[in-house]
């Protein structure tokens, strides 16, 4: 995908001007989108370039999965990247590059959703083709959303696309509330639209209700950490999981490894596509020189001795791998493997997650009442790496969280994890203003709805 021509707010939007907003995604030399998108050919490609910009190296090709590592205690600075170094210590600069990077980007994916919305509707095709892409754009408006909520907190929700200089660029913060109900109403819309079934690699009606489930599971917590009824929200996230779960085609596989090894699998919900002509940058920044990698980022000791050394995930995620050299084995997180070609799919959502949030919205309604089904969640995704549990412990979202962290470690969950469940700072031995990144300097020097006020506590 990555070889399309953009189109303006579509394809070929990856310079910004140097003076203007993030929120302005105008490119340097484009063709305007009312006139790129006048019939299904048209819309089709505006579909292939917008999951082309989920793909950046910035967002889900490298950067937003091993940001979340390194803040966290289960990434660590191997390489030479100051940018990351401040990640791993929590002494991020607002004028860090890899926040700047990481924050255009995604709204640059989010004005190529906003294209296809505003004139999808007018193209004469098929019309379930034409809701379903639509669809497909309100999702992927709301993922993108939903990333920058969790990472930087209330942020400005763009909802309209950038056409030119006349276009409104400004747009204030919001709060998280305001957000969280913005992107549930993305999914509603989605949810209407999408039918068909493309594949994993597109997005599907089962994959809206576990997306949903996830809002739902933060936006309880958030609301529970401030002291608000979160209980409405643990609810539907119960409900989305186990529909996933029960009503759904999707099956846990089990073999571990084939979910990462096998593009199709009847485990991955929904996934991003990579080739040798299209790559991402995931197994080259993981994986030491040794191995052919550029050893960037590596998993801590705390990671892997944390799991129990039966279990099957483990030996999975840190084998050994034969040198380039023929002369010895390196580890890398064998989640992602091509280190050649770049070519290993991102995850964004899969079925054990869906029984993970069963678990943790069981007991955030129901406390130790429910530990039989939390128990039968927990011992879902357990029971084909390693012996079931059979008690919460003395903390049972401990208990949780760790399930999560040996299930999804470099998926991009730990870190949120830990901020939302108000566990970041005694866990990783951090300050509450570093927990949430910090709003990108550019952005607050040339967007006229945001000042310096409006940054985050701390930076």
């Amino acid at each position: 995908m990555k070889k399309l021509k953009h189109i303006s707010g579509i394809l070929l939007i990856s310079l910004l001007i140097g003076c203007e907003s993030n929120l302005d995604v105008k490119p340097v030399a484009s063709i305007d989108a009312k006139d790129a998108i006048t019939d299904a050919n048209g819309l089709n490609s505006a579909l292939m370039g917008m999951y082309n910009d989920f793909q950046s190296d910035s967002y889900y090709g490298r950067d937003l999965y091993i940001l979340g590592a390194l803040s966290s205690n289960d990434g660590q600075r191997t390489g030479t990247s100051l940018d990351y170094q401040q990640f791993e210590n929590h002494s991020i600069l607002s004028d860090n590059a890899t926040v700047e990077s990481f924050w255009s980007s995604v709204y640059t994916a989010i004005n190529t959703t906003n294209n296809i919305i505003e004139r999808g509707e007018t193209i004469v095709m098929d019309e379930a083709e034409r809701n379903n892409t639509i669809g497909e754009a309100y999702f992927m408006r709301a993922l993108a959303h939903f990333d920058l909520l969790k990472n930087f907190g209330g942020v400005p929700y763009k909802a309209t696309s950038t056409q030119g200089v006349g276009s409104d660029i400004n747009l204030p913060r919001l709060s998280r509330e305001e957000v969280y109900d913005l992107i549930l109403q993305d999914l509603t819309a989605a949810k209407e639209r999408i039918t068909l079934d493309k594949g994993n690699f597109f997005v599907s009606s089962t994959a809206v209700d576990a997306l949903m489930a996830r809002v739902e599971l933060y936006y309880g917590s958030y609301l529970q950490n401030t002291n608000q009824d979160g209980q409405p929200h643990y609810q539907k996230a119960l409900d989305l999981a186990t529909s996933v779960t029960e009503n759904s085609k999707h099956e846990l596989v089990l073999d571990y490894g084939s979910i990462f090894t096998s593009k199709e699998n009847t485990e991955v919900i929904f996934q991003l596509n990579y080739s040798a002509q299209d790559r991402n940058r995931m197994s080259y920044y993981l994986s030491p020189t040794s191995l052919g990698g550029r050893g960037e980022v590596s998993f801590t000791n705390g990671l892997s001795n944390s799991y129990k050394k039966d279990d099957a995930r483990s030996t999975f995620i840190f084998q050994e791998f034969p040198t380039l050299d023929g002369n010895g084995t390196g580890k890398r997180v064998a989640k992602y493997q091509d280190t050649a070609n770049g070519a290993d799919p991102i995850v964004i959502l899969r079925l054990a997650e869906m029984y993970l949030i069963q678990a943790e919205s069981h007991y955030r309604m129901s406390g130790m009442s429910a530990e039989v089904k939390i128990l039968e969640a927990l011992n879902a995704v357990r029971e084909r790496a390693i012996t079931p549990l059979t008690s919460l412990g003395s903390d049972p979202i401990r208990t949780i969280l760790d399930e999560r962290r040996w299930e999804l470690c470099f998926e991009g969950h730990r870190w949120n994890d830990l901020v939302r469940t108000d566990r970041a700072t005694s866990t990783l031995g951090i300050s509450v203003n570093s927990q949430l990144y910090p709003i990108p300097l550019k952005e607050i020097q040339t967007n006229t709805s945001i000042n310096q006020d409006d940054q985050n506590p701390g930076y």
